[in-house]
């Protein structure tokens, strides 16, 4: 009888054995075989912004290498919350990530209530960054950053700045160099860069900070008036421009990036795949002049640099959105 229950016992401590063998093996295989259908690549934006634009270049030779396509869906909304948060509540399996920007780190500080938390999504790497310039409106008054600064200083709240919207990178840029410079300038606010950059153009406003992407073909044609950039040197392709560190202004470093971020939770093997695979794509010849094209610079790293970059972005922002009083309900 003995023999018998040691016996059955022994099976079924092999049987149980056997059994955490296979699922053990099942799980690695499941988690070797990532991915074994397409991505979603969620683009809190409309079609054609800096955002959108780096997202299908690195979407589209990231889904070679993957052996997976990656699908881009553009959900704008709420100054990219409604994107996000679509992401934020997705299953956290590595098939539904978001290629999110500046306001990613913002919008924290900027909105009276989130629809999610920053907790909730993890960085997974960064993908590349494109420089802001200080442009002025043809015929001003001043040529130099010196001669404005001068000449806001005798004028308060004459020079007028434009921005794509209350709490945006150009609005708050330009409150955060007010202020480093110690003047008073007034803020206009319009419905988009483009809107900004019209009235810009007709003398309608002084002063837009935007992105490198959308205002060099006016700064080839000569329409607009270049001050400075917001790189640590000087741009290759405008060496002309002077950097606001050259223009007095050395803390004024700052750039629209872009990177990827996945549900939170999702697991770590899946996100050093993505995280591997987008700074292989980002390391190939024709990702990089692509991207140069828009006027953008790869940037790549680990995921803790991503999160670390990130944190520190949302530090920065934040205290500069409490100093200019902007607020979305």
């Amino acid at each position: 009888m003995r023999a018998l229950l040691s016996y059955r016992f022994s099976k079924i401590v092999v049987s149980a054995a056997t059994a955490a063998l296979l699922l053990g093996a099942a799980g690695a295989v499941q988690s070797q075989a990532f991915p074994v259908k397409s991505l979603r690549m969620m683009v809190p934006f409309a079609p054609g912004g800096t955002t959108d634009g780096i997202a299908r270049i690195v979407a589209s030779k990231t889904s070679e290498l993957l052996g997976q396509q990656i699908v881009v869906d553009n959900r704008a909304g709420a100054g990219g919350n409604v994107g996000t948060d679509i992401v934020a509540k997705a299953p956290a399996d590595g098939y539904t990530i978001a290629m999110v920007g500046n306001s990613f780190t913002v919008n924290p500080s900027l909105y009276k209530a989130m629809p999610y938390k920053q907790a909730d999504l993890a960085p997974v790497v960064m993908a590349g960054k494109v420089p802001f310039i200080m442009i002025s409106r043809p015929g001003a008054p001043y040529q130099t950053v010196s001669e404005l600064v001068a000449y806001a200083r005798a004028n308060p709240n004459k020079v007028t700045y434009a921005s794509g919207g209350s709490g945006t990178i150009g609005h708050l840029g330009a409150h955060w160099f007010a202020d480093l410079a110690k003047v008073k300038m007034l803020h206009i606010p319009y419905k988009g860069g483009s809107q900004a950059m019209t009235d810009l153009i007709s003398g309608q406003v002084d002063i837009f900070f935007d992105t490198l992407i959308t205002s060099t073909p006016f700064l080839k044609s000569g329409r607009i008036h270049p001050l400075f950039v917001t790189t640590d040197k000087r741009l290759e392709s405008l060496p002309q421009i002077p950097t606001a560190a050259e223009a007095g202004f050395p803390d004024l470093g700052f750039s629209a990036w872009v990177g990827i971020v996945a549900p939170a939770g999702t697991p770590k093997d899946v996100i050093d795949r993505i995280n591997r695979d987008v700074n292989a794509a980002l390391a190939t010849h024709d990702v990089r002049q692509k991207l140069a094209a828009l006027g953008a610079e790869p940037t790549g790293g680990t995921t803790d640099q991503a999160t670390e970059f990130m944190a520190r972005e949302t530090a920065r922002w934040g205290a500069v959105v409490k100093a200019s009083g902007a607020e979305v309900q």
